[in-house]
């Protein structure tokens, strides 16, 4: 198939933006090459991608790092490897082109059609072209921009990506036949019945009646090998259905929750899990119901339609995407097997996390067919080697030499907080809202707040590390001391480093829990 998105450059006025049309089948290596001539760039710099939506659905920022960095982030994924079509699935979808890490051009793309691609037709090819894009090391602040005809600098910038044209011709992307979009959107169909299917006869079944909460077992799917550790909830007359926590922060999720350990604010900011439950009618948001109904089902009575929520970090609850769809169908296929072999005596399962293995079963693909074994697997293997996170200075250079100019000291201490707040924010209509990062620092003799930010989750490292540094430069001056909780000192690790300035770590901060509780009422 062939994508037709719409590249903008972000943070510039006027708009400078490119739509383009390129295959579907493009690794985001090759994107690269496409976007670096669309933009008239000079390929110096690093540069990386992050997945905002996928499948409909916004996410959590999925990088994908180039070969020759690990990216921004550690980027779990690299760009020669994965295709356009792995990610940007519906129209809608997008992702961020970051480019210079120094400069940090950022460049939204936005899927805005899938088509099918012209007979004898060759691609990537330029549709239009508004504005010429700002001169390479300029951060923007020498940008004088060419006043170029829209319709001249569309042919210049076509001329340029003809030359991958000629590298790549036809031989690198498949064309899909028509039949097989339909046949795609066939399966996409076929998704959602088969989850709805087997939510209903879990419902059926209502394994709650003899299984607890913390009867834990783990399904490895057989076509991610993503782990999920699914809870059947409900034994205590409470909701009921099952929560399948995913893959290494579903389980961080999953033992912070029975050990109790769970840091102070709300786990909903934290957890990565998607929740089966049976609910009421008025109970179900718009999306639930359609979605229901396009499959053709309904129900009567209290407690028995079924909605699904899909939980990540640092985002609202939310209807689940068709990735995460897949992955409960296993896992609830897999439940059902399990549950029936407890009730009918045949198994027992281990309760987590007292027991030291958990049972599990792991899907293993022989011939093109999926062969279901048990197994045991010890929590100490689950757990792995905790490491401790490493950030870089993310900010400007010239941003830490300003600070570490000052030369006056704050004799007081300082308690400094950076957290999420129960105040979703939603960006754009139908996008996932995430919960923002509150920043505060307070005076701890004399309660007066310093400093307050509200902060996007995008970035954040970078953003509490610049906010930090805001502060130092509204007091004009350098705290002797400063108390923070572990996972933001961690964060300004390398700003702490270059000041200084002596850290204490606490477990809690007691006034801005205060704050923040308070802020939230209103």
């Amino acid at each position: 198939m062939i994508y037709q998105l719409k590249v903008q450059l972000k943070d510039i006025r006027p708009p400078v933006w490119r739509r383009l049309l390129v295959p579907s089948g493009m690794t985001f290596a090759e994107l690269h090459d496409v976007l670096q001539k669309a933009f008239d760039w000079e390929d110096r710099h690093l540069h990386t991608f992050y997945i905002t939506k996928t499948r409909g659905t916004a996410k959590l920022r999925i990088e994908i790092g180039n070969d020759g960095s690990d990216g921004r982030d550690g980027a779990g994924y690299k760009e020669h490897k994965e295709r356009l079509s792995d990610w940007l699935v519906e129209e809608g979808d997008r992702c961020l082109y970051i480019y210079d890490f120094g400069d940090d051009w950022e460049h939204e793309l936005v899927l805005e059609k899938i088509m099918v691609p012209q007979p004898d037709a060759f691609y990537p090819v330029c549709l239009k072209a508004v504005r010429v894009a700002p001169e390479e090391d300029s951060m923007g602040v020498r940008w004088n921009p060419e006043e170029i005809e829209t319709k001249e600098l569309t042919a210049i910038v076509d001329a340029k990506l003809a030359s991958l044209r000629k590298e790549t011709g036809k031989t690198t992307w498949e064309k899909v036949p028509e039949e097989k979009v339909k046949e795609a959107r066939a399966t996409q169909n076929n998704v959602w019945r088969a989850l709805l299917e087997k939510a209903v006869a879990l419902k059926l079944l209502a394994p709650w009646q003899w299984m607890d909460d913390d009867e834990i077992f783990l399904v490895i799917d057989p076509e991610t090998n993503e782990r999920l550790y699914c809870s059947v909830i409900g034994a205590l007359g409470q909701e009921h259905g099952m929560v399948v926590y995913i893959g290494e922060q579903g389980y961080e999720s999953l033992r912070h929750l029975f050990e109790r350990s769970y840091p102070k604010e709300d786990p909903v900011y934290t957890q990565r899990a998607v929740l089966i439950s049976f609910v009421d009618r008025n109970e179900l948001s718009k999306e639930d119901y359609e979605l229901l109904r396009s499959q053709g089902m309904t129900f009567r009575g209290k407690k028995q339609w079924p909605q699904f929520r899909s939980f990540i970090p640092g985002y609202y609850p939310w209807t689940i995407s068709e990735e995460e769809a897949k992955l409960v169908t296993t896992a609830l296929d897999q439940a059902l097997d399990v549950a029936q072999r407890v009730k009918e005596g045949e198994l027992s399962l281990p309760v987590f996390p007292q027991d030291v293995k958990m049972f599990a079963r792991v899907g293993e693909k022989m011939d093109g067919t999926v062969i279901w074994r048990d197994d045991a697997v010890l929590l100490s293997e689950l757990e792995g080697e905790k490491k401790t996170p490493t950030y870089e200075l993310l900010v400007e250079p010239k941003l830490m030499k300003m600070v570490k100019k000052i030369g006056q000291v704050y004799y007081g201490s300082i308690e400094f907080d950076a957290g999420y707040i129960n105040k979703p924010v939603q960006e754009k209509r139908g996008e996932r809202p995430y919960f923002p990062i509150f920043v505060l620092a307070v005076d701890v003799n004399t309660g007066f707040i310093i400093h307050s930010d509200m902060l996007p989750i995008e970035n954040v490292v970078m953003r509490v590390q610049k906010s930090f540094l805001d502060m130092l430069l509204r007091i004009g001056k350098i705290p002797r001391e400063i108390r923070m909780k572990k996972e933001t000192k961690q964060m300004l690790a390398p700003v702490l480093r270059r000041l200084p300035i002596r850290t204490i770590e606490v477990s809690r901060i007691f006034a801005a829990e205060h704050i923040r509780r308070t802020f939230e009422m209103f």
